[in-house]
């Protein structure tokens, strides 16, 4: 009796050895939570998965779950899966879209692990400002978003192409390279498409060359009217009768 029982306890050590040896996955979404996204643009979730070096990862499912519905999501034509399925794009996103996503992973074993992230509706529009007219500032009040913006500016209405005009990731612009009057921020990305005004005021102060020209054409209009006068002293001269 004992001799069996002694084999069936190593048969059951073998059995379960793969799964206390290897099971050591992890999965984590890249960014933080929630995450936010407005309303058409596109959302991208990803999971960062770890394993031991012998084992393998058999498979990866999301799920989208919004109330009582619990979807299973797959390629289509707004959802494309990437990256091994580590990686969810979604386009065009609507009302049913904001929801909690969970990630799966299940490995060669059978062991399995996952983790969600609450995607929650944009609801106030971002406030931009350009401060010294060469910063472009994003308040996104404090929401996670997947992307970083994008900028891009107008002078006049005319697009800027001049690199050397614009610092850092595009949201500082050098107004000596690219002189205008008005200038518009234009900040895309996935919480939307934000735009920013601003319009350098007349300056008091005349500027020294609008000096010289004022100088110069009161010097002119002086000549002139010294010539006049002149000539017409010079002719009531020449009519008037010797005594």
């Amino acid at each position: 009796m004992g001799s069996w029982m002694l084999i069936w306890i190593l048969c059951a050590t073998v059995t379960l050895m793969p799964v206390c040896l290897h099971g050591a996955i992890s999965v984590r979404f890249k960014t933080g939570r929630p995450l936010y996204v407005a309303l058409g643009q596109t959302l991208v979730l990803e999971a960062i998965l770890k394993t031991d070096p012998g084992d393998k990862i058999d498979m990866v499912t999301w799920d989208r779950e919004r109330g009582t519905d619990n979807v299973r999501l797959s390629q289509g034509n707004r959802i494309s899966l990437e990256n091994g399925d580590a990686l969810l794009r979604l386009t065009d996103v609507a009302e049913e879209d904001f929801a909690i996503y969970k990630v799966t992973v299940t490995d060669s074993n059978g062991y399995q692990q996952h983790d969600s992230i609450e995607v929650r509706k944009i609801v106030e529009p971002l406030k931009t400002s350009i401060m010294h007219v060469l910063e472009c500032v994003v308040d996104n009040h404090g929401m996670t978003q997947w992307d970083s913006p994008m900028f891009s500016w107008l002078v006049d209405g005319v697009t800027v192409t001049n690199q050397t005009a614009l610092l850092a990731d595009g949201s500082r612009l050098v107004i000596s390279e690219v002189k205008g009057v008005n200038y518009t921020c234009i900040i895309k990305s996935s919480l939307g498409v934000v735009t920013s005004h601003y319009q350098i005021p007349e300056d008091s102060s005349e500027s020294p060359c609008f000096c010289a020209g004022k100088i110069a054409a009161s010097v002119i209009t002086a000549i002139l009217i010294t010539l006049v006068a002149g000539f017409i002293v010079m002719k009531k001269c020449k009519n008037s009768p010797l005594l």
